[in-house]
């Protein structure tokens, strides 16, 4: 069985407003936290040998911890799983770190940095309550601490910024030369700034910054992603094409098949009471089969720009997503949404747009 691991990081010394994932102030003991997860990686109960494909730190800021927790946790993944295939291994970072510690990651088993930048802007950082940027070319700072690929995050469509402003970001970016570009749009705090700018504004903004990412090289290859040939995400492509994957740490989510069944489960969004019993965390979420788990896999394939295969889709889960989406087709196809043909259905630029209300169609 070939699965992918995802390790939730949830430490900060900033809590951005924008951020909606879950994260804590302050920095622990790495040991202790080590100490957890390797309690829950022991509570799993993982059918047959196991081999990792890909493994992804998210946060939070997993920069927080040291490189020596990183090796140690490796160390410890090696106990328990086939690390011999493992094809990429990427830790997420806000760039505030030094030399010494991202030459340490790559060293740990790190092949790949995803760099949430958000903003270039000291005036859209300042809105975002992002902080000073830590690096004049964050990316050239990775690259030279021994990492062969290096992806980029901005976020657009927020309250004050401009369409300028927008095309300076993505100016800016093409120059440092990535190798992958992710653009989310803001989803607004819950009180307070940042707030969202104008949906058509923002829709604006998207269009010309995908057409300005493809003029430089990259190529959309799911909603929200760009990236030099060969240079997609393997880890987030694996979300996309319905695979197997474990979320480690409070408030992680896992999706794993057994027995033709989807299995989803996570972690409470709780650290206290995950270093207490991280086993005693786990919530499943959902049990998905027959029809519910094709309309899932279609809502997750329709994410990438090259759309989904009819033969594989139906090989795969025994349902046509054709007829999947028969009650609306015609409608979203008039509407300029769907495109599809005798062998693939896919979104349009404008279907991406408006993803969310196609999603809600299939379900």
């Amino acid at each position: 069985m070939s699965l992918s691991l995802y390790l939730h990081i949830p430490f900060c010394t900033r809590l951005c407003p924008f951020c909606h994932f879950y994260r804590v102030p302050g920095i622990p003991d790495w040991k202790v936290y080590l100490n957890a997860l390797a309690g829950e990686l022991d509570a799993l109960e993982i059918p047959g040998e196991s081999s990792v494909y890909t493994f992804y730190v998210g946060g939070g800021t997993p920069t927080l911890l040291p490189p020596e927790f990183y090796r140690s946790f490796f160390e410890e993944l090696e106990k328990r799983f086939n690390l011999a295939n493992l094809a990429e291994a990427t830790i997420e970072t806000n760039g505030e770190v030094s030399h010494e510690k991202l030459t340490g990651y790559a060293r740990a088993g790190f092949d790949r940095v995803s760099l949430g930048v958000k903003s270039f802007d000291p005036r859209v950082r300042e809105i975002l309550g992002a902080g000073p940027l830590p690096a004049e070319d964050p990316v050239a700072a990775v690259r030279s601490a021994g990492f062969p690929s290096v992806g980029l995050d901005l976020l657009y469509g927020i309250e004050g910024q401009g369409m300028e402003d927008l095309a300076r970001e993505i100016e800016r970016a093409v120059y440092s030369d990535p190798d992958h570009i992710s653009l989310y749009m803001l989803e607004g705090a819950e009180s307070g700034p940042p707030r969202e700018s104008a949906p058509d504004l923002a829709a604006a903004m998207f269009r010309e910054s995908a057409r300005m990412l493809y003029a430089a090289g990259y190529r959309q290859y799911e909603i929200t992603n760009f990236s030099r040939p060969g240079e997609e995400s393997l880890h987030n492509t694996v979300y996309w094409k319905d695979g197997d994957f474990i979320g480690l740490g409070p408030s992680a989510h896992s999706s794993v098949t057994v027995d033709g069944i989807r299995v989803r489960w996570r972690n409470k969004p709780d650290i206290d009471a995950y270093l207490e019993d991280p086993d005693g965390c786990r919530e499943e979420l959902s049990r998905e089969e027959g029809m519910d788990r094709a309309r899932e896999a279609l809502i997750l394939g329709l994410r990438m720009t090259g759309g989904v295969h009819r033969p594989s889709f139906f090989q795969r889960y025994g349902y046509d997503p054709m007829k999947l989406l028969k009650p609306h087709l015609a409608e979203l196809t008039e509407l300029g949404l769907v495109r599809s043909s005798a062998s693939k259905i896919r979104l349009t630029t404008r279907g991406m747009l408006f993803s969310n209300e196609v999603f809600m169609k299939i379900l």
